[in-house]
């Protein structure tokens, strides 16, 4: 009863911020497509104009399965999709934590709430957060299983059966997500925490077998993630995506302690509590405990989205703590048990809420009044009407949604795929964009013959001076177009005065 609960209450938290639209989204769909008309992943980029090579996608393969499941079910389909990846992460989280029924289901929703805010819509990291999900609770059911013996029995952990399971989720993952480098060190500090509860005499212990076991499956997995497409490129383009995000300006990339967010205060929330288990609950914190979380915190305070990493791994933490509390309470003083009818009706509750969120909020009308807001839809629309082709400057996280749209007819400067773009052509988009010195030299030397942004960009701004070079021809409230005057276009792209929609 109470994982159906939990299940529902998790519907019902993630339904809330849906619709998403991810900006990613557009482009993920946008490459998958092109992976199922080419038959391969071996093709020159088409979204883009300023680097056309082939991409070393390591996430090819959930890109294919989000163009398949939009194809099937239309984007409504696929942010469905995207909820039920992270309530089945949160499901495991609730399987991996050792307390009473109703601190389980309220703790998985607490720190589901924590991770909300950067959970995003349908992108391949949600598989990786379901994977490492999974993770986590191989590695506590091992540790609980030593528990319940008391002294570690060094006995093995594994079945033969994980050296064939485990390396084939390895090598699955290497083409779905680059996060499988989270999965190593997880493990290996696994490892490290083992033999630290060992010499320091704490418990729990599984014993030198489990450890040998685990170093000699990393291995196997490590070899597994070569089995990509592309081989070892794929594994260091992820290093190459680490480096060159974390040099850019990109939110989701921001330490949590630059952003002014509501998830700021959440996460400190969060962290609170864990630093209060720490000082005063009965349970002491062994080495795992102490590892991972000051990895999944070192993860948060360098990259804004690691905070749902960090909701994951803390909550079956910090469930150890309050049952303990919990217990010394039930042995102090007796409660009266519950009826009998409450879980049922609590259930029913959490399904008739569930059941209304989605229902309010996955419906066409929600999603063309997000994609209205959020997104250049008149600008598009007034552009595919106009049979507008070419070299296109446009937003950051507009870049895959105008290509996708456009059926790649617009080619754009960059889109949300940081590891594809060098680090001069990011560099040159964000001196164009924000109008720095060298933004005209910049357009003449990438050949940009059309700019669509919001109206208030800086380019906009600097454009609509330029009136002798180039010329408005389309405003709304979210975005502006502007053309070249040089740019040879058919007669119908080019109005006699711009035409402007409020």
């Amino acid at each position: 009863m109470a994982v159906v609960a939990t299940a529902f209450g998790l519907l019902a938290l993630f339904s809330s911020a849906h619709p998403i639209l991810d900006p990613d989204m557009w482009w993920h769909i946008d490459v998958g497509e092109a992976i199922w008309q080419h038959r391969s992943v071996h093709f020159v980029d088409q979204l883009s104009f300023t680097n056309p090579k082939v991409w070393v996608n390591s996430q090819w393969l959930s890109e294919a399965v989000f163009a398949k499941v939009n194809e099937l079910f239309g984007i409504m389909g696929l942010e469905f999709f995207s909820l039920l990846l992270k309530v089945a992460a949160f499901l495991i989280v609730f399987a991996t934590m050792r307390a009473n029924p109703l601190t389980k289901v309220w703790l998985t929703i607490l720190f589901a709430f924590g991770a909300l805010p950067v959970m995003g819509g349908a992108r391949p990291q949600l598989f990786s957060f379901l994977f490492i999900a999974l993770i986590a609770l191989t590695i506590h059911r091992a540790r609980q299983s030593a528990g319940f013996q008391g002294k570690s029995q060094n006995a093995s952990f594994y079945a033969p059966i994980a050296f064939i399971l485990l390396p084939t989720l390895f090598a699955l993952w290497a083409n779905i997500h680059s996060f499988y480098f989270l999965a190593f060190v997880l493990f290996a500090l696994a490892i490290f925490a083992d033999w630290t509860n060992e010499r320091m005499g704490w418990q729990p212990v599984i014993g030198s077998v489990f450890r040998k076991q685990v170093a000699i499956l990393l291995a196997f997995c490590f070899f597994a993630i070569f089995i990509t497409p592309f081989g070892w490129h794929s594994a260091k383009q992820v290093f190459v995506n680490i480096v060159q995000s974390s040099q850019l300006p990109i939110e989701e990339w921001k330490p949590v302690t630059q952003m002014r967010h509501p998830l700021v205060v959440i996460w400190s929330f969060l962290l609170l509590i864990w630093i209060f288990c720490l000082a005063w609950s009965p349970k002491r914190p062994d080495a795992l405990e102490i590892f991972w979380m000051a990895f999944a915190t070192l993860n948060s305070m360098t990259g804004v989205r690691m905070t749902a990493l960090w909701c994951l791994l803390a909550a079956p933490f910090i469930s150890d703590h309050i049952s303990q509390w919990m217990s010394r309470s039930e042995r102090l003083k007796s409660h009266p048990e519950a009826p009998q009818w409450l879980p049922k009706l609590t259930v029913a509750l959490l399904a008739f809420l569930a059941s209304l969120i989605m229902a309010v909020k996955f419906l066409p009308d929600e999603f063309s009044k997000r994609e209205r807001k959020e997104y250049p839809q008149g600008a598009v629309t007034w552009a595919i009407e106009h049979d507008l082709k070419g070299n296109c400057l446009t937003r950051y996280d507009w870049g895959g949604y105008v290509a996708w749209q456009t059926k790649n007819r617009l080619k754009v400067f960059v889109d949300g795929r940081a590891d594809f773009y060098p680090m001069k052509v990011m560099r040159d988009f964000i001196a164009a964009y924000y109008g720095k010195s060298n933004w005209h030299k910049i357009l003449k030397r990438y050949s940009v013959n059309i700019v669509m942004v919001s109206p208030d960009a800086p380019i906009a701004n600097l454009l609509a001076l330029k009136s002798d070079e180039w010329r408005l021809v389309y405003r709304d409230k979210i975005a502006v177009i502007f053309l070249r005057r040089a740019f040879a276009v058919s007669p119908q792209s080019q109005p006699t005065k711009p035409q402007t929609v409020t």
